[in-house]
């Protein structure tokens, strides 16, 4: 009994690291978190971007063209889907559709012609996924909870500069706070399954930074350049455990841990940003945007246990780099027509794969957006709709009765993800 114990804290700390960086390390990093103008190009923002909503885009842009002053609200709600195989029959399970609305409260000034500042707070990241009362046994006594409940917010205070009539540079100070809850199942032995769950997961890093360049080569042409740098992570937060057998579902008694500490060590990586506006005509603007995200940087996870006895180890994570490649349109019009495409690179190693993560597989995202002018606001709307697919696991040691090995033992089978999201933009200037 207390070698399973030791696993079962084990397990729970490897769930504190799973949750701390989910939204970057796993990729978990949606393309468009929000912007209601922005949106409906795909997520294009380095390029063509004025008013508050530069702080987060490409901050050298809040070098506008007049003085003026501008408050930008964006509220994007979100219904997703996550569907994989959990138990042992590696049959796909459906998910919960949840909802989630990450939003953006920016104010920015154009002091003069040279140079501007905003300062506000945005959503950047998180996921929701939940899977309740799974099925695991028919008629199981005991129903696992498998969920993923995170988000990434930041406070950000910067600055743009013109230097002269084509170029413009931008820098932004940013505080990234994460939150999480957490729950997942994992094979203790052949016979019996753990179901660990955290709550509170926390941690606050202000030592990090954006900046941006943009080039007007012309009225029709600009390039937009945008960086964010690495945020490293140390979550802390609470973990309690369960422990029933697979083939009755029954609780096996004296085997639970409870409300024990666990910290997870993990990064936000960086990320690199390039695009281009290129109007063709009075009718039609085309914008395009490629960026890059290391998340290959990240091979393992460090953690580390208060419980007893206590784990220090390394998680294996084997992530690949992200790849977003963007595209779209613009047709002018008193309602001017948004459209766009973006391709986002597989990030999830699939023999790491878990339903309530990002699904081994690229994801695809269409989006349709129009907007209008009213004196000193204007109204901008977006639909976007993303969908990412995958197979995952790997048959074998390791699945069903787990070796010491660092690895998570994901299920083989098909997984998937589905997100429709409306944005709405509001920018109010003075």
């Amino acid at each position: 009994m207390a070698k399973l114990n030791s696993v079962n804290r084990a397990i729970c700390v490897l769930a504190a690291g799973l949750a701390a960086g989910s939204a970057a390390a796993s990729g978990f990093e949606k393309s468009i978190p929000w912007g209601g103008r922005t949106a409906g190009l795909a997520g294009i923002g380095t390029v063509d971007q004025e008013g508050a909503a530069a702080l987060y885009f490409n901050p050298a842009a809040l070098a506008g063209k007049s003085a003026g002053q501008d408050l930008f609200f964006s509220v994007s709600p979100t219904q997703a889907q996550f569907k994989g195989p959990i138990t042992n029959t590696n049959d796909q399970i459906s998910g919960a559709t949840t909802v989630t609305t990450p939003f953006a409260l920016i104010y920015s000034a154009t002091v003069d012609e040279t140079w501007g500042f905003g300062v506000g707070g945005f959503v950047s990241g998180g996921a929701n996924a939940k899977f309740t009362d799974i099925e695991w046994v028919a008629n199981g006594a005991y129903k696992p909870e498998v969920k993923t409940d995170l988000k990434i917010f930041e406070l950000s205070a910067g600055a743009g500069y013109r230097l002269n009539d084509k170029w413009r540079l931008g820098a932004a100070w940013r505080m990234v706070m994460a939150e999480a809850d957490f729950s997942f199942v994992k094979r203790a032995n052949a016979a019996a399954t753990a179901n660990a769950k955290l709550t509170g997961l926390k941690n606050t890093q202000s030592a990090a930074f954006r900046l941006g360049a943009s080039y007007d080569h012309s009225e029709d042409t600009q390039i937009g350049l945008n960086f964010r740098s690495e945020v490293n992570f140390s979550a802390t937060g609470r973990m309690s455990n369960t422990v029933f057998l697979n083939g009755s579902g029954a609780v096996v008694g004296g085997s639970s841990v409870s409300d024990t500490d666990a910290q997870a060590e993990t990064s936000f990586p960086m990320a690199l940003a390039l695009g281009l506006r290129q109007k063709l005509n009075e009718g039609w603007t085309f914008y395009g945007e490629y960026a890059l995200t290391k998340y290959s940087k990240i091979n393992e996870i460090k953690l580390t246990s208060t419980g007893t006895p206590a784990l220090n180890t390394n998680l294996a994570t084997e992530w690949k780099d992200q790849h977003n490649l963007r595209l779209a349109a613009e047709m002018a019009g008193d309602w001017p027509l948004r459209f766009g495409y973006g391709y986002t690179s597989t990030v999830t190693d699939a023999s790491l794969a878990r339903a309530s993560f990002t699904p081994p597989g690229p994801a695809h995202t269409l989006t349709v957006g129009t907007g209008q002018a009213y004196d000193t606001l204007r109204v901008d709307g977006a639909f976007e709709y993303t969908t990412v697919t995958g197979d995952g696991g790997s048959a074998g040691v390791g699945e069903t009765n787990p070796t010491t090995n660092t690895k998570v033992d994901a299920r083989t089978g098909s997984y998937a993800a589905t997100a429709m999201v409306l944005h709405f933009g509001l920018t109010y200037g003075f």
